[in-house]
């Protein structure tokens, strides 16, 4: 089952070691879940990676090494291949313009959206979101 990763999951996990990062820790064994994102994660990584670090209570080998860990099972997709589905991402999330390219590549692949995120719920009736205690209930 393919599932859009939202970046605020990737933080929890950094931040919390909770539900999020049991979701990671379990589909690395078990592999249930096909775990994609648009390229534009990383740019959401990369600004906000040091802000994560210094409230995480890893140390820096820590934090990079589960860093990598997460970004492991996730395929980037590049902006080209889901871009028919924006204008109406756009339209879905026009208070919400940083989710855009997580809702139009969940809409272009017919799947769920793995987020803690609010907001995101409200589009529940376009794209099913998935909390980090729905996707754990899934294994």
């Amino acid at each position: 089952m393919e599932v859009v990763v939202d970046v605020n999951v990737i933080f929890s996990s950094l931040l919390t070691k909770g539900d999020s990062s049991k979701v990671f820790e379990l589909n690395f064994i078990f592999n249930k879940f096909d775990f994609v994102a648009p390229e534009f994660l990383l740019i959401e990584l990369e600004k906000h990676k040091e802000e994560f670090f210094n409230r995480s209570r890893l140390s820096g080998e820590e934090f990079d090494e589960f860093l990598e860990f997460i970004l492991e099972q996730i395929t980037l997709i590049p902006k080209s291949e889901f871009s028919g589905s924006l204008p109406k991402a756009k339209k879905l999330a026009s208070k919400h313009l940083k989710d855009v390219q997580y809702i139009a590549l969940a809409l272009e692949l017919k799947c769920p959206i793995f987020s803690g995120d609010k907001s995101l719920k409200e589009l529940s009736d376009n794209v099913e979101v998935l909390n980090p205690k729905g996707l754990l209930s899934k294994f």
